[in-house]
């Protein structure tokens, strides 16, 4: 039996395994008037474009100051309000979301902007005015534009360009398009095309919905058929309305409460304005989990885990409620009571660019008391939404819009402002394809960002030993203690690398340098002794191995992504689980199905390295999907799963 399955041969399985990791890439402040801040302000940053490599799952992040808040489809919040997306799996890193497929229903109201108007998901009536009408994904009505040259300004842009012509003189021009400045880099670089989407230049519409029978003009999140959020994302460049909300310092001396630390005080309320938000959590603590080690799970103070030499901006030092926390109400306006802190986990956030990795800010408590009009009216003067806050979500978190603050500079032929937008690579563990720690000797993924290439062509190693240098890249990893060592190559292509980190890397913050064609980008990780993942058969997270039953004296293979039979009692049924990252833990415990399970060998798989090998005995268990959780040297592996009948 030990012969069998203690170093089993590499299979099939466990090269597909491997090959899961290499696919596409993709975990992706404030400006001045019309939201340029510093720059020029005529090519003004996508805000998706150049913070997105600091989102987490649900596609919320801070600045310095701790305001959490989405540029984007704000995914843990619809999954919450049950709004058309399911989750596809669970990990140390948050969950996997997926959009539901049709029949769907109408989205419900996600927040509202300052205007006072609705934010709906991104479903609603194929016919605006006709609530029996079937249920579809509504499209934005913008897209990229078919330019050459950045040397003319979209329709759309132009009041939120005042003294600047369409046609730009040589000195406003926006930088060529480039691998480094591709389209899509710019909020310029779209158009809006009326016949293009059911939405209208501010990224809305009159409609009839669940909660407005008799129709209100609403904006919506709009997302692509993948659930990719789709641009301008939330709303455009201006407010249909007029925004007379936001920040309250006084409140009406006749506002009535609605609801208040847990109580409705009035009578019922028939207007959405006052009934939509989300309170049912209001005494949930708020939840985070760091990036310097997301096994240790969610913490309501944060960040729990920092190591010595890592700095952060904001965070909170004793537990805060999350969700809205007060809502009243007066003839003119509703006011509503959060502290910008989400009931549902939140983080971790990682920047490749930061210390470890690391997205060094924070949630922090914001005490919000935000205005928003009970009658909201169509501006006669539209307003440019600007940077900062535009409305609030629900739930009391920060609605942003498209902005990031940066916009490009003729002068030093860069972006200034915002946030650091330098080529790097986004790392992931090759077996759990999260981001995190890297254990020394694990396999890493590698992807690029804003225009890296991280090798100069194509190729797979083609023996077990692989090289140091592979499709014209090199990988060089840099330790805490600054020696610098050659990792070997098992993938390499321009838009990914699979490499493994040399054995011996000290822990702690290190950097990773990728080099080829001359030219090098660096990207820095937190490399620790252990930090297990095990490798993922399929997107549902079903288990990567196979299973070895021992009958009788014999031994056979069977398949692991079928339902296991587990035979008579006398049958030993043993998983062979293929991971990455245990690094220099020798010895490792399991459940499955929350059953105790004996791990008979934990190690090197033995003829790939940094391939780990589990084998664990399946433990006599009732039938359907369970969980497999390995954990090594204090830390649980991403969670797999299997069916046993």
């Amino acid at each position: 039996m030990d012969l069998v399955i203690t170093r089993a041969s590499i299979s099939f399985l466990l090269l597909a395994a491997i090959a899961a990791a290499q696919g596409p890439g993709g975990p992706g402040g404030p400006g001045g008037p019309g939201g340029g801040g510093q720059g020029d302000g005529v090519w003004r940053r996508n805000a998706f474009y150049g913070e997105s490599q600091t989102f987490d799952s649900c596609v919320g992040h801070q600045p310095q100051n701790g305001e959490y808040h989405y540029h984007a489809n704000p995914l843990c919040l619809r999954a919450q309000l049950a709004d058309n997306v399911t989750v596809l799996r669970t990990t140390r890193t948050g969950a996997v979301y997926q959009e539901s497929a049709a029949p769907w229903k109408p989205s419900p109201i996600l927040g509202w902007a300052i205007d006072g108007y609705p934010i709906y998901g991104p479903y609603g009536y194929s016919d605006s005015a006709n609530a029996s009408s079937a249920v579809k994904r509504l499209k934005s009505g913008f897209r990229l534009r078919n330019i050459t040259a950045r040397i003319s300004l979209p329709d759309w842009s132009l009041p939120n360009h005042t003294g600047i012509s369409q046609q730009l003189t040589t000195a406003q021009y926006g930088p060529d398009i480039t691998t480094l400045f591709p389209l899509g880099r710019y909020l310029e670089d779209y158009e809006w095309v009326q016949s293009v989407g059911d939405l209208d230049v501010y990224n809305g519409r009159f409609e009839v919905t669940p909660e407005y029978p008799q129709g209100t003009y609403a904006y919506h999140v709009t997302i692509d058929d993948t659930g990719t959020p789709a641009f301008p994302y939330i709303l455009a460049g201006q407010y249909y309305g007029s925004p007379t909300g936001g920040r309250a310092q006084t409140i009406a001396s006749d506002a009535i409460d609605y609801f208040n630390a847990g109580a409705n005080t009035a009578p019922s309320s028939s207007t959405p304005q006052i009934t939509s938000w989300a309170t049912q959590n209001y005494a949930t603590r708020a939840q985070a989990i760091s990036g310097y080690d997301p096994s240790a799970g969610a913490s309501t103070a944060w960040p729990a885990n920092a190591p010595a030499g890592a700095t952060f901006n904001g965070g909170v030092s004793a537990a805060a409620n999350g969700d809205t926390q007060r809502v009243r109400y007066s003839g003119s306006s509703v006011y509503v009571n959060a502290n910008g802190l989400a009931s549902y986990t939140m983080g971790p956030w990682f920047d490749p660019g930061m210390t470890g990795g690391v997205f060094q800010n924070f949630p922090a408590n914001q005490n919000y008391q935000f205005q928003f009009p009970r009658l909201p009216a169509v501006a006669t003067s539209r307003t440019s939404t600007g940077g900062g806050a535009t409305g609030l979500w629900v739930n009391g978190v920060a609605v942003f819009n498209f902005i990031d603050g940066s916009s490009y500079s003729n002068t030093s032929k860069a972006d200034s402002g915002g946030g650091g937008v330098t080529p790097t690579a986004v790392q992931l563990s090759a077996a759990s394809l999260e981001q995190g720690p890297l254990a020394a000797g694990s396999i890493a993924a590698a992807f690029p960002l804003f225009g890296a290439a991280l090798a100069a062509s194509t190729a797979t190693a083609p023996t077990p030993d692989w090289p140091v240098t592979l499709g014209g890249g090199t990988v060089a990893v840099k330790d805490s203690k600054g020696v610098t060592r050659q990792a070997t190559i098992y993938y390499a292509s321009p838009s990914q690398v699979n490499y493994r980190l040399p054995v011996d890397t000290a822990t702690g913050f290190g950097t990773v340098t990728f080099t080829a064609n001359g030219t090098s980008y660096n990207a820095n990780i937190n490399v620790a002794a252990s930090y297990p993942g095990l490798f993922l058969a399929a997107a549902d997270a079903t288990a990567s191995g196979y299973v070895v039953r021992v009958r009788a004296g014999q031994s056979t293979i069977e398949s692991i992504t079928q339902p296991i039979s587990q035979g008579p009692a006398t049958d030993q049924v043993f998983l062979v689980l293929y991971g990455s990252g245990l690094g220099s833990a020798t010895s490792a415990t399991a459940t499955v199905g929350g059953a105790s399970a004996t791990v008979a060998y934990a190690g090197a798989q033995g003829t790939y390295q940094g391939v780990d090998q589990y084998n664990i005995l399946l433990p006599r268990l009732g039938s359907g999907r369970v969980a497999v959780v390995v954990t090594a040297a204090g830390r649980a592996a991403n969670t797999v799963f299997l069916t046993v009948q």
